[in-house]
């Protein structure tokens, strides 16, 4: 969400008195939401071909946490352990972790990874592939280092042509600062008039909800001030570092047999592209760009010849070959009473291949099962976590007997089976 857009949700929210008046209802109305959420998970759960068996809590040095997962050849789980992805950067002087977790989710060993780590994912060989500010590592099953960390050769191609890069700086900065002069200059207007429509009456003769609207109109006005001085500040530099931050933050990666696949940002727009090399990271090619993502997350995964792509934006997973030819989208919105559909703001936020057919998983706490063809097979099981907009990445072993769904605010992931297995003790990691 860029700034003018939290200022003029600020005002959304703040501005009528009325709609303060009915803050409780919104609030009623919210719960009653959420009641009917809760029972449409439970009711989800019991048609869910797994359930939930374990819960693995993972704890980082420095007080990071589980960002991501993914499932090695053996079915061992690996968890990046890291600060949170932001939206702008990676963060630097950072060390990483992966830490190792048995098909039961036993604590298994872990390595370190010498940069903000953002993505990981595993090749049919067992080489693990690790992400990461514009860099990736790569291991092999035991964590030893195969070489050193590779810069990614799209980010030092795209960072080289300095004069480029800054000619679409200037440009984006001056259509900000026109984009948010145009926006401002009619809304603050109309907050200007109803102050002076207010300000006509006496203080003594305004009522008490004229008063409180005076007060909110014009701490309005002060936050859309403090907005243009923010674009009057904002300089080149300030648009180059958050075009290159972009570039160096890998959303998803995804491995093939021959083939390494990037998610990461572009330096025009706010959408994402894809970046197809070998494995030994060279070669790189564009294959799709200009796709829509929410609250940073792009999650990518190959299976066999096809490419994955969760379009959340749309409520949606696609298919594309390897060379980005779009091959369908497939989902829909909506699942108050149909559940193939995907619900909340921006679902599925993950995708996974299982079994020839495609694994999908929402922030809610939600995983399905579409078949090669794209059609919904069913639910695959359901998890009690806090819903919003987040990374939920998912996992299953190669007979699909197994799923795993990462939990990144709770720094937790869930082992699920089929129904009927077993259940082992909650643990935990280190």
């Amino acid at each position: 969400m860029s700034r003018l857009s939290l200022f003029l949700a600020a005002a959304v929210f703040a501005a009528p008195a009325a709609a303060q008046d009915d803050a409780a209802a919104q609030q009623k109305a919210y719960e009653e939401y959420q009641k009917q959420q809760a029972k449409l998970l439970e009711e989800m759960g019991k048609k869910a071909t797994h359930e939930q068996i374990a819960e693995v809590k993972v704890t980082g040095a420095s007080g990071h946490a589980l960002q991501t997962l993914c499932l090695d050849k053996d079915g061992r789980v690996l968890g990046v352990v890291a600060p949170p992805r932001g939206y702008g950067a990676a963060q630097k002087n950072v060390t990483s972790e992966i830490h190792v977790f048995t098909p039961e989710g036993k604590a298994a060993g872990k390595w370190k990874i010498p940069f903000h780590a953002h993505s990981i994912n595993a090749a049919p060989d067992g080489t693990v592939f690790v992400a990461g500010d514009g860099r990736v590592a790569r291991f092999d099953r035991d964590g030893k280092a195969l070489g050193e960390p590779v810069e990614l050769p799209h980010v030092a191609e795209l960072l080289k042509d300095k004069d480029a890069l800054r000619a679409k700086a200037e440009a984006r900065l001056k259509k900000e600062k026109e984009q948010n002069e145009a926006s401002m200059k009619q809304i603050k207007k109309q907050f200007e008039d109803k102050i002076a429509e207010l300000e006509k009456k006496k203080e003594e003769d305004r009522s008490k909800t004229e008063k409180r609207q005076l007060e909110q109109y014009k701490a309005i006005l002060k936050s859309y001030a403090e907005n243009d001085n923010y674009y009057a500040k904002r300089t080149v530099e300030n648009v180059l570092a958050d075009m290159t931050g972009r570039l160096r933050v890998i959303n998803g990666i995804a491995v093939g047999e021959a083939d390494v696949f990037v998610a990461c940002g572009e330096t025009e727009g706010w959408g994402y592209a894809v970046w197809r090399m070998d494995h030994d990271l060279k070669n790189a090619k564009k294959v799709l760009g200009d796709i829509g993502g929410c609250c940073g997350q792009m999650d990518i995964q190959v299976q066999g010849k096809e490419l994955l792509v969760a379009e959340n934006t749309k409520h949606q997973f696609a298919k594309y070959d390897l060379d980005g030819k779009r091959l369908g989208g497939y989902g829909k919105r909506g699942q108050d009473t149909d559940v193939s559909g995907f619900g909340g703001c921006c679902n599925p936020m993950n995708v996974r291949g299982c079994c020839g057919d495609v694994l999908t998983a929402e922030s809610e706490g939600v995983v399905k099962r579409f078949g090669a063809d794209g059609k919904f097979q069913g639910v695959v099981g359901t998890v009690k976590i806090a819903g919003g907009c987040k990374n939920v990445a998912v996992g299953a072993n190669a007979d699909g007997s197994k799923v795993y769904f990462c939990d990144q605010p709770g720094s937790r992931f869930f082992i699920l089976a089929k129904k009927g297995e077993k259940k082992p003790e909650t643990t935990g990691g280190r």
